[in-house]
């Protein structure tokens, strides 16, 4: 009887490492005819120029360790305390100016600090105060002028994800300034910029990539913002009508501040083929009817709300398109001031706490 035929043995499977070297010598060997190549250690790295996001944010960080200083001078040597309005807003500018900060730095830049207080090396000293720090409260106006107006214009050029948080800085500034400018001693205080003022004053890197956001993201934002000023108008002419004298002429320039506004925003909307939200003769008023109470509420709650959906704006409008809601966030946070004597660092925005240290 012949023995049947026995099956070829498989070739036993290539290692890991076989695989790994294999691997290796695949990736290399495109990379003959592309220059020397360096063994024992990495060819010496040179970081691509920084984008147009980073040079911005060196620029806010800087003058916010300054106006943070500045801030804690003035409330060291008790500048305001002799006036309820200014102690507070010194006292609002002490807890949000940090926040902000911490707002701006990188992950990288946050761990970095975090690792070096809770483990100074040795030898280690506080950094000295930076120069130019403020060291009264015209002074402290000046600084937060200068801030009030970088981030808004740095909100006009940096990407997306950079300019909400940056225009929210910028507002809560303007809120501030409109508060202390009148203890400032100093003259009068520069406006904030207008939309018209408002454009690139900043080379962009050539190597900085476009940000271009989700376009549903940009329609439905800027069609709020369309139905909520049109709201605000309406309602400011209800308050106008039921007002007398100077209350009632503030009321009737909100009303056509408003329109205007939203005029304008249903422009763009329809050259951008987003929705457009015409006026409505009549809208609907809160709870039916305003009482007393809800009627002196009303231009707070229009206000914050209009704060909201501009910066929200800003964050997903293409870049010629956010000067109107950068100037119309400064606005409404300058007419907060008038209205509330606490604003959230980062309007509509909030920062999360760094993560637990891992014991």
């Amino acid at each position: 009887m012949s023995r049947p035929a026995v099956p070829p043995r498989a070739a036993p499977a290539p290692s890991r490492r076989i695989l790994l070297r294999a691997a290796g010598v695949a990736v290399l060997l495109p990379l003959a005819g592309c220059g020397r190549i360096a063994l024992g250690g990495p060819e010496e790295y040179t970081p691509p120029p920084p984008g147009i996001d980073d040079l911005y944010r060196h620029d806010l960080l800087e003058l916010l360790e300054r106006t943070i200083v500045g801030t804690a001078r003035v409330a060291d040597h008790g500048d305001a305390d002799g006036d309820p309005l200014l102690s507070s807003t010194v006292a609002a500018l002490s807890a949000a100016l940090p926040v902000q900060r911490t707002a701006l730095l990188t992950g990288a830049e946050a761990e970095d600090e975090r690792e070096a207080g809770e483990d100074p090396a040795p030898g280690q000293t506080s950094p000295p105060p930076p120069e130019e720090a403020p060291t009264d409260l015209p002074g402290l106006v000046d600084a937060l002028v200068r801030l009030r107006d970088l981030a808004a214009s740095a909100a006009r050029q940096v990407s997306g994800s950079l300019a909400r948080p940056v225009v929210a800085i910028a507002a809560h500034t303007a809120w501030a300034v409109r508060r202390l400018r009148g203890g400032a001693g100093s003259g009068g205080v520069a406006p904030a910029p207008t939309a018209e003022e408002l454009v690139p004053t900043r080379e962009v890197p050539a190597t900085d990539p476009p940000s271009i956001g989700a376009e549903s993201d940009y329609h439905s934002t800027i069609e709020r913002a369309q139905l909520e000023e049109w709201y605000a108008g309406f309602l400011h002419e209800v308050l106008a009508a039921r007002s007398e004298d100077a209350a009632r002429q503030q009321h009737l320039d909100l009303t056509a501040l408003h329109r205007e506004r939203a005029a304008k925003l249903g422009r763009i909307a329809e050259e951008d083929g987003a929705p457009v939200v015409t006026r409505q003769a009549v809208y609907a008023i809160p709870g039916g009817t305003l009482d007393e109470q809800s009627a002196a509420e009303l231009p707070t709650l229009l206000a914050q709300g209009l704060l909201v959906d501009h910066i929200a704006l800003v964050g997903a409008a293409p870049f010629e398109r956010r000067p109107l809601s950068i100037a119309a966030a400064l606005q409404e946070a300058e007419l907060l001031a008038l209205l509330v004597d606490r604003l959230d660092p980062l309007p509509s925005l909030e920062v999360e706490p760094p993560p637990p240290v891992e014991e």
